[in-house]
């Protein structure tokens, strides 16, 4: 399974500050893999006026070279920085969110950045549910900062498939960073519950064997790394893991738990609230 450790990490580039952060952290991220870097910007043709008939006038010229150029001021800074990174820079025709789902096929890690309403992140936050996050066809990193170093690698474990390919996926980035990795499970509505003791005795029960099975799958993607388990109780999912994230480098989750929602309701709040990194693993399409 490719994904954040594979050989190949896409991102889209809009010339924000947010973007730029999202850079740089895919710039260290294949520093620390051995990965290449490729940038990418989405651009349209613009009509810049009418001729004498009534028809559009179309001009890309300039419009298009100063999107290339805002991709090659990017590449160099990248270069500068990231010497033993290499890195290569792309103008993609067409829409935002069809363009990133298109190279997300072909790629093992597409990474975006947030706020601003540039060409990438316009696209992203606005339509969460059905946009790139939804139908990317690898997973996708969102990135507010590049600043959260110290912090553990947190993996969202619900038992399900999708949750052990987040966890996987978390233990191999941890492992590339030297970071600890902490596995993460929520019980939902079991913040001051007042549950009888033989259906909380069955209920912790269930959640440790469920952290076990977590934890044991981290530990068989890479036997020295160093992995913690907490269990947290809140009134959902969502809430519990942005609370347990706070400080985290990175939290990793699957693109979907327990019900059969293709992008599930705690991986879209996470990706909308979430004060830190996030990262959606799906399935990469090429597989």
């Amino acid at each position: 399974m490719m994904g954040f450790t594979g050989q190949n990490i896409v991102v889209g580039y809009d010339d924000t500050t947010a973007a730029m952060a999202a850079v740089r952290w895919a710039a260290d991220l294949a520093r620390s893999t051995g990965s290449r870097l490729h940038l990418v910007h989405a651009w349209t043709w613009p009509l810049l006026g009418q001729g004498v008939t009534g028809i559009p006038v179309l001009d890309p010229t300039g419009p298009r070279n100063q999107a290339m150029r805002l991709l090659d001021d990017a590449a160099e800074r990248v270069a500068a920085r990231f010497p033993e990174v290499e890195v290569t820079a792309e103008l993609l025709t067409g829409m935002p969110r069809e363009a990133l789902e298109e190279i997300s096929d072909r790629t093992d890690l597409l990474v975006v950045g947030t706020r601003g309403l540039g060409a990438v992140m316009g696209a992203l936050l606005g339509s969460v549910s059905r946009g790139i996050l939804h139908d990317a066809g690898c997973p996708v990193a969102v990135i507010r900062s590049d600043q959260h170093r110290a912090g553990p690698v947190l993996a969202a474990y619900d038992g399900s498939e999708a949750a052990g390919e987040a966890v996987e996926e978390a233990a191999d980035l941890a492992a590339a960073w030297g970071a600890v990795l902490r596995v993460i499970h929520v019980q939902a509505g079991s913040e001051g519950s007042a549950a009888g003791g033989a259906v909380k005795q069955r209920d912790d029960s269930r959640t440790c064997g469920v952290l076990e099975e977590g934890l044991a799958r981290a530990v068989a993607r890479h036997a020295g790394l160093e992995v913690e388990t907490k269990l947290v109780a809140d009134r959902t999912v969502a809430e519990g893991l942005l609370d347990a994230a706070t400080g985290a480098r990175l939290l990793v989750i699957g693109h979907r738990g327990r019900s059969r929602s293709p992008f599930g309701s705690t991986a879209q709040a996470a990706v909308l609230h979430a004060t830190g990194n996030v990262a959606v693993v799906r399935p990469a399409s090429r597989e």
